[in-house]
């Protein structure tokens, strides 16, 4: 009959696993993001080494089995990394409207270099929109977008509700119009 205890390290693999932990985890976690296809899959990998070093661990120097750990984690990385590209085959390799699919097409959780590009883009056209306004419209619109009320619009700038509303729905007008004709060419 099989005992339902757990085999744990032994002492020393257990207090150099919580010194290689404690030294160096958060550069075997980025060691592991780097070679995983998301963050998950990272964390499994980290777990996975994890659960290596304090069964596997090699008697020897902090630095070695650190060292030792990177090797461990990025192996781990990269075999999560080719069960998620099996998991996930038929769709990396084909290819749908004459457009080639793989792993660039996968979600990220950052955007690409394209997105980010576009986006700086669509923020110098926005900052361009805004700096053709008039003050009082700039303005409104300014702290409206910064969280605060028409109310407190009014007491920020000692303006009536109807010059507040005025300045935001001309502003608003105008931005949208500029923006426009910025962006369209």
């Amino acid at each position: 009959m099989a005992s339902s205890r757990t085999i744990s390290p032994p002492p020393a693999r257990f207090e150099a696993a919580v010194a290689v932990i404690d030294s160096h985890g958060a550069a075997l976690m980025r060691t592991a993001r780097r070679h995983s296809l998301c963050s998950d899959d990272a964390e499994d990998a980290y777990q996975r080494a994890l659960e290596i070093l304090l069964a596997k661990a090699p008697p020897c120097e902090l630095p070695r089995l650190a060292a030792w750990m990177h090797t461990v984690t990025k192996r781990e990385a990269m075999a999560v990394r080719r069960a998620r590209e099996r998991l996930l085959g038929a769709r990396l390799g084909a290819h749908r409207d004459g457009e080639p699919t793989g792993l660039d097409s996968l979600p990220a959780e950052r955007p690409g270099p394209a997105e980010r590009a576009e986006r700086r883009e669509r923020v110098a056209r926005s900052s361009e929109a805004l700096a053709a306004l008039k003050p009082q419209e700039r303005r409104a619109l300014v702290l409206k977008a910064q969280g605060y009320s028409y109310a407190e619009i009014q007491q920020l700038c000692g303006w009536t509700y109807t010059k507040v509303n005025r300045c935001m729905a001309e502003g608003r007008k105008r931005f949208l119009e500029l923006f426009a004709a910025i962006y369209g060419g």
